[in-house]
């Protein structure tokens, strides 16, 4: 049974001019199971009988204080959680759904694959945090303007790279060429792939077909779908899974 938390706001800070930083509060995050950094909860936003939900990396959790902490992106709309992240100050009010788990990247791989775009960029942050000291590998990040960079914690030894790409009518191109062009290790990769729909199903044409990489040892999956709202792309994703 899905649980439901009841939190306020305490914090709210910009990262950068495309996120912001949220602690919440609640008591009822008493209940709320510890380990689960780079899993989802889904927040409840709208009115009353146009109550939406919308899906957020859990960054980290204090279960002495109760805090829970989400990045919100913004993508410049006027989306229901980009609209209540940008005006929500200290004490508004926030239910939260799950948490819902998440595939890993697989710490037994010789060398990790990540690559995402701004939408995706707190579960990598997220993911690159929960990797051991020793593991290596590839992490690229598209984003729409440099000053979208955060300063990430990772192994020294992943190569974290940013792609900007002002073209919004070209989401994930230069991420997918980019993946394309990273030199291919010896030994076995563990992938972890999200962003736009198109882009998906390119890297996973490329990863799939080409590179013969096992579905079992990757995570692909699109967060947002170019011209559709997020109800249109969970319908094309569903469409998608089915094919």
């Amino acid at each position: 049974m899905t649980s439901e938390y009841h939190v306020t706001v305490v914090t709210s800070r910009e990262l950068t001019p495309y996120m912001r930083r949220i602690t919440l509060h609640g008591e009822s995050l008493a209940a709320f199971p510890q380990n689960r950094q780079g899993d989802y909860v889904k927040g409840r936003f709208g009115g009353l009988f146009n109550r939406v939900l919308r899906s957020f990396t859990v960054r980290d959790f204090d279960a002495t204080a109760k805090h829970i902490v989400l990045d919100f992106v913004d993508h410049g709309d006027n989306g229901p959680a980009s609209a209540w992240a940008r005006t929500a100050s200290p004490g508004a009010a926030l239910t939260l759904r799950g948490p819902g788990q998440v595939k890993r990247l697989d710490p037994q791989a010789d060398w990790i694959l990540i690559a995402g775009d701004l939408s995706a960029l707190p579960a990598i942050a997220a993911n690159l945090e929960l990797l051991g000291a020793d593991a290596c590998g590839h992490a690229l990040i598209e984003v729409p303007s440099a000053d979208a960079a955060l300063e990430l914690v990772a192994p020294p030894d992943v190569e974290i790279e940013w792609i900007v790409n002002e073209d919004t009518n070209a989401p994930n191109r230069l991420l997918v060429e980019r993946l394309r062009q990273v030199p291919w290790q010896s030994g076995r990769t563990s992938v972890w792939f999200a962003g736009e729909f198109d882009g998906m199903r390119a890297a996973r044409s490329y990863l799939r077909d080409e590179r013969g990489i096992d579905r079992r040892e990757m995570y692909l999956s699109c967060y947002w779908k170019l011209g559709a709202t997020d109800e249109g792309m969970k319908r094309a994703k569903r469409a998608d899974a089915q094919s």
